[in-house]
């Protein structure tokens, strides 16, 4: 076995959580400008989404010291190999190089650390939300290196695009109906 079993069982179930929330948050997000009931709840579920899809990125792919942080999936003896194998197939789904990598890496620390997770008056945060594309395409390639890491066990998932595309229609469909 290379993987830690009990990181992995506690660590894939969280990245299938971020791409559930980012899928919920961009499905209503699509419709919110069509819909005239109940816009603060709507735009409150929006955020919340987004919020709950950024904690649970950072919780994985953050920072180094989270519990279940991915460098912490392989075992000792292949640990160097399997990291290696993973930030190039982060760079390779995502199309960004070493530094555009580390600057986006930076950016959702920040949003979650400024915005999500702590609120500080005196810099509150300013900046533009940072697109979820990338984050989404890391959890791609996490996914790949995981079954990869895990073989010969059978992870018998779904792809998370498939089910990020089943999670956006499910909330634009809920957006659409109409509501009394």
């Amino acid at each position: 076995m290379n993987y830690n079993e009990k990181v992995f069982e506690r660590q894939y179930p969280v990245v299938v959580f971020f791409v559930q929330h980012l899928a919920y948050y961009r499905g209503l997000r699509a419709n919110y400008n069509t819909t005239t009931n109940n816009q603060e709840f709507w735009r409150a579920t929006c955020d919340a989404n987004l919020k709950l899809a950024t904690v649970a990125w950072c919780n994985v792919f953050g920072t180094y010291g989270e519990d279940i942080h991915w460098t912490k999936t392989s075992i000792p003896r292949v640990a160097v190999q399997a990291r290696k194998k993973f930030r190039e197939l982060v760079l390779a789904h995502t199309g960004l190089t070493r530094k555009q990598w580390k600057t986006y890496h930076q950016k959702l620390l920040t949003f979650r650390n400024k915005y999500v997770a702590h609120l500080d008056p005196h810099h509150p945060f300013n900046k533009p939300v940072p697109f979820f594309d990338a984050a989404l395409q890391v959890a791609c390639a996490y996914q790949e290196w995981a079954i990869d890491l895990i073989r010969p066990v059978a992870l018998n998932q779904p792809t998370l695009i498939s089910l990020y595309e089943k999670w956006e229609a499910e909330a634009r469909s809920v957006m659409a109906c109409p509501r009394s």
